[in-house]
């Protein structure tokens, strides 16, 4: 009885467990600052960066991905939150877009996830990351002192 309880206790909280939004990509070989460049010429300017710089938060957009010119008139908006994951290269970088509405009360709340604009960001970035990759100065790269 006891083990029955244990295993149905397991198992709960392997299926309840932590369950990812947006997309990961893998083994990127930019080192930290190079990395936070490339995130913001994809992105654009961000809003807000975490204090070790490996969280950033991109500006407030609509659906369509324009700029929210006055928030006073939306109901709805997006937003992307890039983490850079790993304490050394190469690092994974989390990519997700949050998707926040105005409820009655007039204060945004977090609606859902948007994995299929995460997707598209995702690959922008991928491809932004290579072509950074392949562009860079390698001597530049090494500190001899």
């Amino acid at each position: 009885m006891k083990s029955n309880l244990l295993i149905a206790l397991f198992v709960s909280v392997v299926l309840a467990g932590c369950q990812t939004t947006g997309v990961m990509l893998r083994d990127t070989p930019l080192n930290i600052s190079e990395t936070r460049k490339v995130i913001v010429s994809v992105v654009g300017e961000v809003r807000d960066v975490s204090e070790n710089g490996r969280e950033l938060f991109s500006k407030y957009y609509d659906r369509k991905g324009n700029p929210i010119q006055s928030m006073d008139m939306a109901k709805e908006r997006y937003y992307s939150h890039l983490i850079v994951l790993g304490d050394r290269r190469p690092y994974d970088i989390s990519v997700d877009v949050i998707i926040e509405a105005r409820d009655s009360d007039g204060t945004w709340e977090l609606v859902d996830h948007d994995d299929h604009k995460s997707a598209v960001l995702a690959d922008k970035l991928k491809k932004a990351l290579n072509q950074s990759r392949d562009s860079r100065n390698v001597i530049d790269d090494f500190r001899s002192f």
